[in-house]
């Protein structure tokens, strides 16, 4: 026990002047060299750059949100407008449908060289498609009342030659 005290006693002096020195550390200015604070200096700017750098990855970042927020609204817009052209179509076919069913069943109340006459004054496409919708044995009574060219040019687009 006698000598525990002693090597405490003997160890207190180097522990007071250690604590001394830290003390003096704390209050003492540091001095760097040329070195470190040129080191220092190039620190502080790479460090300004960079939050230059996120400010402006930030600014993009909801320059490009909102940009995407537009494309999305106008996406939106157009998906709507769409779906009302598509409306709006599919009544006119369907109007045009049922107004070419009228005309096909007007044409086959008529009288074939009636018909004939009729086509011979329409172009080659139109008087196809009249043709198309008229029964067989109409089109077969139909064909050779119409000019001898145009009958062939139709033939042969409907296939029958």
């Amino acid at each position: 026990m006698k000598l525990k005290l002693l090597v405490i006693i003997g160890l207190l002096p180097a522990f007071c002047l250690l604590e001394i020195a830290a003390l003096e550390a704390q209050t003492r200015p540091v001095r760097a060299g040329q070195e470190e604070l040129a080191h220092s200096a190039r620190f502080r700017d790479k460090e300004r750059e960079l939050e230059a750098r996120e400010e402006k990855i930030t600014r993009r970042e909801q320059e490009l949100a909102e940009m995407e927020a537009e494309v999305r609204a106008e996406l939106e817009r157009l998906l709507e407008l769409q779906k009302e052209a598509r409306a709006t179509l599919d009544g006119l076919t369907a109007a045009k449908d049922q107004a070419f069913r009228d005309l096909i069943r007007v044409y086959r109340e008529m009288r074939p060289a009636r018909v004939a006459e009729l086509l011979d004054e329409m172009d080659d496409r139109d008087a196809l498609e009249i043709m198309r919708g008229l029964p067989n044995d109409l089109v077969a009574d139909i064909l050779p009342r119409l000019e001898r060219a145009k009958a062939v040019r139709l033939s042969r687009q409907l296939g029958l030659l």
